[in-house]
Parts: structure tokens; sequence; C-alpha cells
């Protein structure tokens, strides 16, 4: 059984609505060891002939078969498998890549075939030295001369042994010297046990093979055979095999990537400003993302940490008559309906707000104030910070002291230039409500020492209608303006390890129990946070989605330069199928390819959002947002998701590309 058998092979092209016979029913064989020529004019189907042996192509009809295994029935990735075990190709243009030196152009069909690192360059190091190259190993294909590089191709033709060497117009682009030099190379080869397959239109290059076979208009018009078939040349074969460890699937899968990673970072080097120009939609995107979300986030714990001390742990009781019958009144809250609640399990203390109008006046400045007898709150070190003196000390609050603590905003009105309010006087101005015994009004002015100055860290924390806040002692507040220990307000400080739903139950009941009827409301203050709280999750969350829309753009942008890429390597793409890639080997190539553009744009747009985060921060002192490893790792995974999303159709594009048709592009 002969190596290459052909039995009524024809190859059809449709072109333009009418059928191109390229190959009409051609029948060949070819023996191992043998040295054959196929000349022909253009257009005799030669190049045709070259590709369906070789496996680039296969026929429309008839039975193609390789030691006797019919090719015809093959998917592209059995072909692929063929091409990289028994076939070595030599093109007229040499199909060297480009940004490769000759060591790894000749090692690159050892990598589709899973040989390891040190293995396959010590062999293409080799093959470099047997062909005279071994001083130009480290040289790109530009700093080689024409006969250099197609010696070059010919060490990558027997990588991986070579048992069929395929040379299609070998000697097209050299010199008389240089060719000659190359045909004798040829000799040498067909001489150490390779079959040589030689198309030329050149019946000078044609003397050198042992048969000749010509056609014409797709047909064999003579096979002769010049000199008599040796087939005792095969015993010397094995010498030029290399030397090779198989690998399994996980090592040959992750071998693959490796250097497919090193062609992505090779490819995007050689093509700088298409490479920054790619990048530049997924970094605006990363950086609008990224940067949005660390605004937000900033604003939204800002916004959290305001409402935090006002609103978390507490429950807020009003007396109300919205649930009682006509005419029936509430009551107020006793000191024993608070000392009652205060008794309840998780229960921290019992705040009751006692506050008064009035007016604060030094000299000739003067103030609506609003005189309040809650001292507990100053020393909420979520709500203020102490900016001058103290707060009240417990002698203060029970004492009677006529000390007060006044807020920044009141200090800015009453005392403009001083430097240092702490130990200036004050007068207090109020009108008492009217003597339960005697029913009449009358108006008190009480001079007072300031002892400290706060300021409202919460911005919530401001007192209703824009009266700024006086703190007295609370013994001070009901000797002097308010003698009444009943409450139609108060709240409830829970403790931090209870459920505020729970504890507003409690409340509930026992206020219920002690007044026999529900006349009074309940504000749950932390459940009106959780729901402050998610909707600022949701205005944060709307503000990264509509900066997301800037990431799809972005991905499409990398679509479409990766589509270019594509169409514009379609012969590199063509090589690498010709030298045993499959279509998984393609794909995973240009995916990698994707997926490190948009890598480099996340790390360009993280760049990017940390001089807007940085920017933001100094222009102004409330917020300041920062970048979470999180939110790195985060955009980073997203930058690699989008290089998949939007690099699967060029990397399947450029896996489903017939070799022949991708080898015959320019």
């Amino acid at each position: 059984m002969a190596l290459i058998e052909l039995r009524g092979v024809s190859r059809h092209y449709e072109l333009g609505g009418s059928t191109v016979r390229a190959l009409d029913a051609v029948d060949l064989d070819i023996e191992a060891g043998d040295y054959v020529a196929i000349m022909g004019a253009s257009g005799s189907g030669k190049s045709t002939m070259m590709n369906l042996l070789g496996c680039l192509d296969v026929p429309s009809s008839g039975r193609f078969t390789l030691d006797g295994v019919d090719v015809g029935e093959m998917g592209p990735d059995e072909l692929a498998r063929l091409r990289r075990e028994h076939f070595g190709f030599v093109f007229q243009r040499y199909h060297l890549l480009p940004y490769l030196d000759a060591v790894d152009n000749v090692a690159l069909p050892a990598v589709y075939a899973g040989t390891l690192g040190e293995q396959r360059r010590a062999r293409a190091q080799q093959l470099l030295q047997r062909l005279g190259l071994g001083e130009r190993g480290g040289h790109r294909p530009n700093e080689l001369s024409g006969g250099q590089q197609q010696r070059v191709s010919i060490a990558r033709a027997l990588m991986n042994g070579g048992r069929i060497i395929l040379a299609d117009e070998p000697t097209g682009a050299l010199d008389t010297a240089s060719g000659e030099a190359l045909l004798q190379l040829l000799a040498q080869l067909h001489q150490d046990g390779h079959t040589i397959i030689l198309v030329t239109h050149d019946p000078k290059v044609a003397e050198h093979a042992q048969r000749v076979v010509r056609l014409q208009d797709g047909r064999i018009l003579s096979d002769q055979r010049r000199t008599p078939f040796a087939p005792a040349a095969r015993a010397q074969l094995p010498a030029a095999a290399p030397l090779r460890r198989g690998l399994q699937a996980l090592g040959r899968w992750a071998l693959q990537a490796r250097e497919s990673l090193r062609s992505a970072v090779d490819a995007l080097n050689g093509n700088r400003l298409r490479t920054l120009l790619s990048t530049l939609g997924i970094s605006i995107g990363i950086a609008a993302v990224v940067s949005i979300v660390a605004i937000s986030s900033a604003a939204r714990d800002h916004i959290e940490k305001n409402l935090q001390g006002l609103f978390s742990g507490k429950l807020m009781v009003f007396s109300d008559d919205a649930k009682l019958p006509p005419g029936a009144k509430t009551r107020k809250f006793t000191p024993q309906d608070l000392h009652a609640l205060g008794g309840l399990p998780g229960v921290r203390r019992i705040e009751v707000e006692r506050s008064s109008q009035g007016s604060a006046r030094v000299a000739r400045k003067d103030a609506t104030v609003s005189i309040q007898g809650n001292s507990e709150r100053l020393s909420d070190k979520g709500l203020y910070e102490i900016v001058e003196g103290r707060v009240f000390t417990p002698t203060d609050q029970t004492g009677g002291a006529q000390t007060v603590v006044i807020d920044d905003t009141l200090r800015q009105k009453l005392f403009p230039n001083v430097a240092q309010v702490v130990g200036r006087t004050l007068l207090l101005e109020t009108t008492q409500l009217p003597n339960p015994r005697t029913g009449q009004v009358s108006a008190i002015g009480l001079p007072v020492t300031v002892i400290g100055v706060v300021k409202s860290i919460s911005d919530s924390s401001i007192s209703f209608g824009g009266d700024s806040p006086v703190y007295v002692p609370m013994s001070t507040y009901l000797r002097k303006f308010n003698a009444d220990l009943d409450a139609y307000f108060f709240t409830v400080i829970l403790d931090n390890k209870q459920s505020p739903q729970a504890m507003e139950q409690q409340v509930r009941y026992r206020l219920r129990a002690l007044h026999g009827q529900e006349d009074f409301r309940i504000w749950n203050a932390q459940k009106e946070f959780e729901k402050i709280q998610s909707v600022t999750g949701a205005l944060a969350a709307m503000l990264a989605g509509v900066a997301a829309i800037a990431l799809l753009v972005g991905g499409v942008g990398v679509m479409n330069i990766m589509l270019v890429s594509v169409s514009e390597r379609t012969r590199e793409i063509g090589i690498r199928m010709a030298i045993g890639a499959r279509q998984s080997d393609v794909r995973l190539q240009f995916l990698i390819e994707a997926v490190l553009l948009c890598l480099l744009g996340g790390l360009l747009g993280l760049g990017l959002s940390w001089l807007i985060v940085l920017g933001i921060g100094a222009a102004q002192e409330q917020l300041k947002p920062t970048l979470s490893l999180q939110a790195v790792l985060v955009a980073s995974a997203v930058a690699c998701a989008i290089g998949l999303l939007f690099g699967t159709l060029p990397a399947r594009r450029a896996a489903r590309l017939s070799p022949v048709d991708a080898l015959a592009r320019e």
C-alpha cells in the first residue's frame, strides 16, 4: 500500500455562480521515501494538489488515504493532528512569524505537539545548527537573508519529524545560489528518508526530483519517473525525529496557554498605539464604575454615619390619640411610666427631651435658641464632638449649676471674634408655662456660664426650626425653666444586642398595660434607618449600573479591534494551522489576547480611578472615598470577563478559518 493514494479525487469551487474544477478525477500514488515534483502552469491545479496532499484542504469527491486512513472523513482537529505529526511545509514566502526569533519559529510546531519548553528549544537549536544557522538562532526574520529564512522554515518543517516535506515553490523568492543550496538540502533530506513533494513551475527545479507529475486543467497530463525508486533510505528516518515527551491534557493546555500568552504579548507589543487606543475604552469604563462605586460608597457611609447616632438602636415614643375613640384624651408619660420602661431587659436608658423656646443674649447680640435639659446626648460621641471646654459632670447634673454647653453655630453668632468662650456669661430668657395654681405666665432671665462648646458630627442632628440648642443641666432646667416632670415624648435607647422589632413589642405591651389603652405612637428609628440604608444602596447600585454602560461600550470596542486583528493576521492563523494548531489552540490564543487587552485596560482604569478618588478626597473634607482591595479584585475580574465575553466571537471566527484560505490571504 502506498503512503499516499488518490482515487478519483476532485476539488471544485463555486465562484461567481459558476463551478471551477481545480482538480478533476485525479488518481495518484506516492510511496514513502519518494521525491516527487508536481509541475504545471498557473491555474493547472498544482497548488490545489499541494493543499490536498498536505491536509490543508479536503476533496470535493473521491478518496484520499494516508497510510490507509481516509482523510476525507476526518474533522478539522484530526487533520491538524496529521499535519502536526506527518507533514512539514516549506513555503515560497517562508511564512515565518515576524515577532519570533529563529529558534522560536522553528520550535513552534512542537508547542502544538505538547513538547516541553527546554526540550523543544534544544531540538530547534540542533536543527538550526545542522542547517548552518547555529549562530543566528536569536535573530528575527527581518534580520535574516532570504536563503537563511528558507532554511529556518525547513528546520521548522523538521521539528516534529517531517516525515513528508511539502515544498511550495521553495526557490521562487531566492537568488540562483541560494536556490541551488536549498535544492541540495532537500536532496539531502530525501537521502535521510523524508518523502519530498515539490511543487514548481520551473523544469530545472523539477529535475532534482526522482519523479515528475505534470498537471493541466486539473488533470494529470503525465507521470514520469526519472530515477529508480530507493525505499531503503527510510531506515535513516529516526535520526531526524524530535526527542519529545508527551504531556497530559491539563499539562498540554497549560503549555499552550503559556505560549498563547507570550504570543499575545508579542502581538500587542508589535502595535502599541492600537493597543493603547483599544484599552482606552475599557479603562474609561473601569474607571467610571470603580470611581462611582468608591464615591457612592463614601457618600453612603457618610450619610449612614450621620444618621446612625440619631436613629440606630432607638425607639421614639409620642403621645398620640389617633387610635382613641372621639373625645378621649391622651395621657402624658409620668416618671413612673419611664421608670417601668427603663426596667425592661434590653433597655439601656430612657431619654426625655425637655426643651423650651427662648433667646440667648450677650451684650447687644442675641439669638433664638432651644433650651434643652437633655444632657445625656452630649456624651454620645456619635453625635457631637467637644470643640472647647467640657460637657456636664454628674455634679453639674445634680447640683443645679447655672452652666451651659453651646454649639459651635451659636458661638459664632454670639462670640464672633472671641478666641475662647469658656468662662463667658450669657443671659438665657424664656417664658415659663402658666403656673398651675395661679394661672399666671412669667418671664425669666437666667445668667449662665459657658463651660463647653460642641460641634455636631451628624448633619442630621440639627434642631427643628433652625434654633441653635443650648444645653443646661437637667436639675437646672427643672428648677428654673419647667418643673413639670411629665413628658409628651421620650426616647428608648436599646442594647445593641437586642432586636428593635422585639423591643418595640415589649414597650408597646408595657405602656398599654400602664395606660389601659394605646394612647401613644412608637416610631422605630432602627427600621427607618434600615429603609434609608436600602435606598442609599439602591442608588449606589443604580449609579454603578449607569457607569457599567461605559464598560459595555469598551467591550464592543475590544471585540471590534479583535475582529480587525483576526483579519490582519489571517495568514499567521493559516501558518499556525499548517504546522499543527487545532481550532481550540487558535481560539485559546485569541481569547487570551482579548483577556490580556482588557486586563491592561482594567489596570489603566484602576490607575485613573485612583487619581479621581485622590482628587475628590483632596477637593473637600466631608467625603473620603477609597479604593478597596475588593474593588481592585472585582475590577480585574470584570475586565477578564469582558475579554472572555467580547473576545469569543473574534476567537471563534479565527478558529473556524480554513487553513488553505487563511494561507492564501494577503
